[in-house]
């Protein structure tokens, strides 16, 4: 279901060049888990539209499926570079959830975490397992959001998955440590609307954005939200009620093909996008601007383009609230010239692969200069001293991780020669139809097994 017979090869062996051309940007995967959980907390039928494809989105809707939902694909649009799909869920609502012993959230922190809030409102244990790291991600600040409210649980480790939870949950209000994630406040959002109400505050919160994403999704769903004390305290009421909710253009997609254009040059046009999305991968566009590229919005598509290696200057950016976007903005820096600065970088470490270790790794193979820094209110720094031109051409390491293999593929096209990402088929996670994307905006690439 995830790749739809997208390309997902081994390896890619990508020839220098630029993109050209117009791409419809798939749905959000931000968007879509919280869209499906609530369609399965909302008795009755939802359609939610325009959802991609990809495993992590996948994961989310074949545990709503185990938990009592009937989803089915209504119809899929666009081959499979730009495709989404719209999906009826018949949801049984929170009061009729099915008991599933075991849930498998394959790789995805977000499924993983956003379960806990909906199986604590069953009265029997429901364990959330997974693969690759999902094992080393914590959880264990949101298990105890929930504690505070009576749920039972236990940690792998005393921190991460596999994780066993169980309610009913009591109270009114309940508090939890969002420094690690904002995806713990958010799964207690979700679990609020599941009760009818609930009041949840946060401490340290981190990324924040992701939880404007979660409120806006649940006022879709026709749920009140009330943020108080300066965003921290949610006051949340009512059930979810079925809806027809279509999911946006992902900014966390957009970033990497931006990143790619920035890096290797060309001009593209990206439709689906909507520039008031809350999504914090939408800050690539104030930094890729920054840096020198030309980006702008005409007639409801986002148009950039670069003159590629050597054209942008070195920027500071940081990562507290986009994570994701580290390798795709190391890719540019590499490239650029100057010195580049990617900082609060501190949680690149628990993604998919220890990011900052997967961007060190891509300056060696390019043959730039990378460093690490730590100090203030910053923390960690990736610090990149860019090449002022083309990476030379190199057997790229995807690390295993998409965003990392899709950040190798700048670099691969804007190196002086042949050159070949490897774990190419991890873009499957979020974008299975990333290489089938590159080759319809211009570029030349080889699929190896």
């Amino acid at each position: 279901m995830g790749s739809r017979g997208c390309m997902l090869p081994r390896a890619v062996r990508l020839e220098p060049g630029r993109l050209r051309g117009r791409l419809r940007v798939p749905g959000s995967k931000s968007h879509a888990h919280r869209a499906v959980l609530l369609a399965l907390l909302a008795q009755g039928e939802s359609l939610v539209a325009h959802a991609p494809l990809g495993d992590d989105v996948d994961a989310t809707i074949e545990a709503a499926v185990r938990l009592g939902a009937e989803a089915a694909v209504e119809s899929v649009e666009g081959g499979c570079a730009e495709a989404s799909r719209a999906l009826r869920i018949q949801g049984p609502g929170a009061q009729g959830l099915a008991w599933a012993p075991v849930l498998d959230a394959r790789e995805s922190g977000t499924t993983a975490r956003l379960l806990a809030g909906v199986a604590a409102l069953l009265d029997k244990p429901v364990t959330v397992t997974g693969r690759g790291r999902l094992p080393r991600r914590p959880v264990l600040p949101l298990l105890r959001g929930l504690g505070r409210l009576g749920a039972r649980y236990i940690a792998s480790n005393g921190c991460c998955p596999p994780y066993t939870v169980a309610g009913p949950t009591r109270g009114t209000y309940t508090w939890v440590d969002a420094r690690e994630s904002s995806q713990y406040l958010s799964a207690l959002l979700v679990h609020a609307a599941g009760r009818g109400g609930l009041a949840v505050e946060a401490t340290g919160l981190e990324s924040r954005p992701y939880v404007e994403i979660t409120t806006r999704v649940l006022e879709a769903y026709r749920v009140r939200v009330e943020a108080a004390r300066d965003g921290l305290l949610y006051r949340v009421e009512g059930e979810p009620r079925p809806t027809r909710y279509r999911v946006p253009g992902d900014w966390s997609t957009a970033a990497q093909l931006l990143a790619v254009v920035a890096a290797a040059g060309g001009e593209v046009e990206l439709l689906e996008l909507d520039p008031g999305d809350p999504h914090p991968d939408r800050a690539v566009l104030t930094i890729l601007q920054g840096a020198g590229a030309r980006c702008g919005w005409s007639n409801g598509a986002l148009r950039c383009e670069s003159q590629g290696p050597g054209s942008l200057t070195g920027f500071e950016a940081c990562l507290r609230d986009s994570p994701d976007l580290g390798p795709a903005l190391a890719a540019v820096a590499i490239t650029a010239c100057g010195a580049s600065r990617l900082c609060c970088a501190d949680r690149l470490r628990l993604k998919e692969s220890d990011r900052v270790e997967a961007i060190l790794r891509l300056a060696e193979a390019a043959g730039a200069e990378a460093r690490l820094t730590r100090g203030g209110e910053q923390g960690l720094c990736i610090e990149i001293r860019g090449l002022c031109g083309p990476p030379r051409p190199a057997a790229y390491p995807g690390a295993g991780d998409h965003r990392v293999a899709m950040a190798a593929a700048a670099l691969a096209l804007a190196a002086r020669g042949p050159s070949t990402v490897l774990d190419a088929g991890s873009v499957a996670k979020s974008y299975p139809g990333f290489w089938e994307a590159l080759a319809k905006l211009g570029a030349r690439l080889t699929p190896l097994e």
